[in-house]
């Protein structure tokens, strides 16, 4: 899958204008299961969504109400491409990328495009909600 990475970005930027995020989410953030009192707003879109098998891959956005510190440099949002099993009800991040405004706009702050390991999805977590609209679950 790493090999579509570029075509899933390129995917993005060119169909950004007409793209649309869709919210799931408007929750406190928890950092070790501790309410953080910082709210965020959980997006995907939709538009990204490819399929290849049990596999699927789909762009998420997380916007902060406060800044996030991040290496002494403050985000406001968040953005992934996370990669879904739906057979085994898995996820992983295929890119990462924290900007300096909300809705991925202003200065990247950082970003990492290291594949890490599938993770098993916790159920009712915005995560397992991505999942589903991704997988096409109900």
């Amino acid at each position: 899958m790493s090999r579509f990475i570029p075509f899933f970005i390129a995917i993005f930027c060119s169909g950004s204008a007409i793209a649309e995020w869709t919210q799931i989410g408007d929750h406190i953030a928890k950092t070790k299961g501790v309410d953080t009192g910082r709210g965020v707003k959980t997006f995907v879109m939709k538009d990204t969504i490819a399929r290849n098998g049990d596999r699927v891959v789909m762009w998420t956005l997380r916007d902060y109400e406060s800044p996030v510190k991040v290496e002494n440099k403050k985000q406001f949002s968040s953005m992934s491409l996370e990669e879904y099993d739906c057979e085994n009800v898995e996820y992983k991040t295929l890119s990462f990328y924290w900007y300096s405004k909300q809705q991925a706009k202003g200065k990247t702050v950082y970003s990492d495009n290291s594949h890490g390991d599938m993770q098993p999805i916790i159920p009712d977590s915005l995560v397992h909600d991505a999942w589903k609209i991704a997988c096409g679950k109900k």
